[in-house]
């Protein structure tokens, strides 16, 4: 693994924790329907004011993706910090329209920083590394990648693509997917290559963008 400004640049292999590209900046967010309007009383939906829906100890959140519907079901009681952290950018639609800029096919696909053109995305900061040791990398756990220091997570996410008993306690396990691992499925086995960004090689970025169109939170599911 190759440190290069601050930004873990990793290598495609077996049990090699995500690694988080996003940098510490501020941004301001919105609501969940990216009109700004938040509930009515001037305050944006975001980290502060979540969406109502967004609200409870197991949230459910769809991913309408280029490839098909994902839903996950998120652990609000074993995993508060990562689980708010992940639900403030839902609840401002910040993640509406990001890609999937990692895939390694029966590992992980990896999201949450990046605009198509691998345009990077400005996050709100931080969170520490929450590990529960009931929430194991299992098929379909949802988990926040980060740098080399544990306590860097900030927007990103990856869905694992199997059982990935390497990653766990290293990595914050907050919910798993419910519905749609044949999406997962069809993410994972898109075709890669290796882009130039801001200089370094990156690797395994899909050749067609699959993009996340939409993320959201509802009260139930189906």
């Amino acid at each position: 693994m190759a440190l290069a400004i601050g930004l873990v640049i990793p290598l495609a292999c077996g049990d090699e924790p995500p690694a988080d590209e996003a940098m510490a900046t501020d941004t301001e967010g919105g609501d969940g329907d990216g009109d700004g309007d938040g509930d009515g009383d001037g305050e944006p939906y975001g980290h502060e004011n979540l969406h109502p829906d967004c609200i409870g100890d197991a949230p459910i959140v769809v991913f309408e993706t280029t490839l098909g519907t994902m839903v996950l079901q998120l652990d609000g009681v074993q995993a508060p910090i990562t689980t708010a952290n992940f639900l403030g950018y839902v609840s401002s639609g910040w993640y509406d329209g990001t890609i999937f800029h990692r895939v390694i096919d029966g590992f992980v696909i990896q999201g949450g920083g990046f605009e198509p053109g691998m345009m990077l995305k400005q996050t709100v900061g931080t969170i520490p590394l929450e590990i529960d040791p009931d929430l194991r990398h299992v098929d379909g756990a949802i988990a926040m990648a980060r740098r080399e220091d544990p306590d860097t997570a900030e927007s990103q996410w990856y869905i694992t693509d199997a059982v990935q008993p390497g990653l766990d306690d290293s990595y914050a396990v907050f919910g798993v997917v419910i519905d749609g691992l044949d999406v997962r499925n069809a993410i994972s086995g898109v075709a890669t290559h290796t882009v130039d960004w801001m200089g370094f090689p990156m690797d395994d970025v899909p050749v067609e963008d699959v993009v996340l169109t939409s993320a959201y939170c509802v009260t139930s599911w189906p």
